[in-house]
């Protein structure tokens, strides 16, 4: 049963080509398929969540309208326009269908401008002998703001974080319940994931930033995991160890997400010219998305 007051999941890594897409894809998907009210807000600029929810034709008439979190933020930190978030807001944007019913899934989408915007705003404000903690204070007022009502409207609210470190992401970090670090259990990807955890939960204290603390430890979920590897079973044992221990300053998923083809055709709206039923959709990946929603759940209540 959904919460009394929506929750926000933050799925965030440094490190590109982890996972972080599909993983919200599977969140938001699976948690409308439990009969929950989802909200997706699209924080990277290469607006692949969007894409993957909102086929071309669809997603150019909606950055048109300018119903982006581009224009929202642009609107807000640039005019100091107060229109409401819930005016950049694309209703039922999803077409995977339960029960004859479209998944009850809103998304406000992202367009390749926003990483010029963020940019832009910096520009400024450096006109005006602002720094960048001016910009992260006035995001997270934003985006706080913003919450605050899309908390009262939905169960679930998901931010898919840019690669890399940007003020909205900090602030959509510091903002959520949890933040989900999907990890390739490889070299490159934990030496990476630790980067990005001491990047922002270790050091958040002499930063001087204008963010609060994270609210709590990063949990780290194993994505695109090939059990056949040798190095990915190693990688993944120690990545639990580490997570076991005492004093671990991360968390970690259970259910794993293995690199299986099912989840690649699921990604790609290409290969759904038709409005598939949840089950058609994710096919024999169906069982992992359940797992993953349910282990989010779970970890939500504790």
């Amino acid at each position: 049963m959904a919460n009394a007051e929506g929750r926000v999941i933050a799925v965030a890594n440094m490190k590109g080509g982890v996972g972080k897409t599909t993983t919200v894809v599977m969140l938001a998907e699976g948690f409308a398929e439990a009969g929950w009210k989802v909200a997706v807000v699209d924080l990277d600029a290469q607006a692949n969540a969007s894409y993957c929810f909102a086929p071309d034709e669809e997603l150019k008439a909606i950055l048109e309208q300018r119903r982006s979190v581009t224009s929202f933020l642009a609107d807000r930190l640039l005019y100091g326009d107060r229109t409401s978030i819930a005016d950049y807001i694309t209703p039922r944007i999803c077409h995977v269908m339960k029960a004859g019913e479209e998944l009850a899934i809103d998304m406000v989408v992202a367009s390749p401008r926003l990483r010029l915007l963020e940019r832009e705003i910096v520009l400024r404000l450096a006109e005006r002998n602002f720094g960048l903690r001016s910009l992260e204070g006035q995001s997270l007022k934003v985006l706080e703001e913003a919450l605050g009502l899309l908390r009262t409207r939905y169960d679930i609210i998901l931010f898919d974080c840019a690669p890399g470190i940007s003020a909205f992401t900090e602030v959509a970090i510091r903002l959520a319940d949890m933040v989900i670090v999907p990890t390739i259990p490889d070299y490159l990807s934990t030496l990476g994931f630790d980067a990005f955890r001491a990047s922002v939960w270790e050091n958040a204290h002499i930063t001087r930033s204008a963010l609060p603390q994270p609210r709590r430890r990063p949990v780290v979920l194993a994505s695109r995991v090939n059990a056949g590897k040798i190095q990915h079973r190693d990688t993944l044992l120690s990545l639990r160890e580490e997570a076991a221990a005492e004093g671990a300053v991360f968390e970690m998923f259970d259910v794993a997400v293995n690199n299986q083809a099912a989840i690649e055709r699921a990604m790609d709206p290409e290969n759904f010219p038709y409005a598939p039923s949840f089950e058609q959709k994710w096919y024999r990946a169906v069982d992992s998305v359940r797992d993953l929603v349910s282990e989010t759940r779970r970890r939500l209540d504790g």
